[in-house]
């Protein structure tokens, strides 16, 4: 059987399997099984579309080097590093067990082709390399990791290594090992600030179902391979797995601008724990169908649309025009209804072009906030007439 014709079997095998549980699941409690925590976000909004314990603390395994990715990214982008950076791999970082890109100890491999191997291929040992070249040491790499976990609002996480591989204690081997540990709504953040930062680094890497590097004489495929084919707009991010974490994805998917849809959008989710790799697969599968199916987006704001006028003091001649500040775009689940909400502040002479006069909140039938847009005064009302002063002064 060609291979072509192999991985088609496989993918229908797989397809055949979930549809029944999965791809289908009309109400939430539905829609992953088989996860032990999960989310799903909307990247432009950070709209939680749906979350399953997403709270909960849990090993990270691999996904741990999404953090490891987007610092070697900064690094680059702030001239810390090149991307054509050439590194020498010592004997510590050959040795690196687990998943591996293969380093080879006196071996020089440029740092992109480093970043290439964390992310396709999940080498724990370029997630070495990496730390060493950019950080001076592992240790110092890590504390720049938990530095930006505080950064970007991820709360609920730590690291301890730059590739997730647990740390045993070999003197007391019946103890815990020490792990990178994390939660669902912490990896969503961080997938939603890499796509909000640097979408065309991150996915000029993560969308390649195939590696190959012919100078390494290194070809395999991408380990979230299973889902890029799947999907054609799926293009990232990471698989995990480690036995006390389970197998793990953050997963990213594009949803066109179509009848439905008033603006292209991104799917970012995130799936911890599940038992089985198609297990994984298919708590993804459910989670974007969920997703595109049961979410779509509306522009509800024009950017500089008129939203009315006010007078201050009532006078005629001291005229505001209000204008919205922003466009704004929500994501509504089918059966949502859209409100909104204006509030004023009170508003005095002088007035400046720009200056915020009141707010337009949006939020759904259940009360939850979706958005707001700053009411600004399109004009100047600040050279009155003194005639119009004296009016003003005797005006309540």
């Amino acid at each position: 059987m060609k291979n072509g014709a192999k991985k088609l079997l496989v993918l229908s095998i797989i397809v055949a399997f979930l549809t029944p549980n999965f791809v289908y699941a009309k109400e939430k409690k539905n829609v992953d099984k088989f996860s032990k925590s999960s989310i799903l976000i909307d990247q432009d909004t950070g709209r939680v579309l749906y979350e399953k314990s997403a709270d909960s603390k849990s090993p990270l395994a691999s996904l741990s080097k999404m953090m490891t990715f987007l610092i070697a990214i900064e690094a680059i982008e702030n001239n810390e590093v090149k991307k054509e950076d050439i590194i020498t791999i010592d004997k510590s970082i050959a040795k690196v067990n687990g998943s591996s890109y293969h380093l080879k100890e006196g071996e020089k491999v440029p740092l992109i082709e480093l970043m290439k191997g964390l992310m396709i291929v999940s080498g724990n040992d370029a997630a070495v390399a990496i730390s060493k070249h950019i950080g001076g040491d592992t240790d110092k790499f890590v504390k720049r990791m938990n530095n930006k976990c505080q950064e970007i609002g991820m709360v609920n996480t730590h690291f301890v290594n730059p590739n997730g591989l647990p740390i045993y204690d070999l003197k007391n081997p019946s103890k815990p090992p020490k792990e990178n540990i994390s939660t669902a709504r912490d990896i969503a953040i961080l997938g939603k600030y890499m796509f909000d930062n640097y979408e065309k680094q991150v996915v000029a890497i993560t969308n390649m179902e195939i590696y190959s590097n012919p100078a390494r004489s290194f070809q395999k495929n991408n380990t979230n391979a299973a889902l890029l084919s799947m999907l054609p707009n799926v293009d990232g991010i990471k698989t995990g797995y480690t036995g006390n974490a389970g197998y793990c994805l953050s997963f990213s998917m594009v949803v066109e601008k179509d009848e439905k849809n008033e603006k292209q959008h991104r799917l970012i989710g995130v799936t911890l724990g599940a038992n089985h790799k198609n297990k994984r697969l298919g708590a993804a599968l459910s989670m974007l169908n969920y997703g595109k199916e049961n979410f779509s987006t509306s522009k509800v704001m024009q950017k500089d649309k008129l939203i009315g006028k006010k007078y201050i003091k009532g006078i005629n001649e001291l005229e505001v025009k209000l204008i919205a500040d922003k466009e704004l775009y929500t994501i509504l689940e089918n059966d949502e209804t859209l409100n909104s909400q204006i509030t004023f502040k009170e508003i005095n002479y002088p007035i400046k072009k720009g200056d915020v006069v009141g707010v337009i909140k949006y939020y759904t039938n259940n009360g939850e906030i979706l958005g707001s847009v700053n009411i600004v005064s399109a004009n100047d009302v600040d050279s009155a007439s003194f005639k119009t002063k004296i009016k003003m002064i005797f005006t309540d």
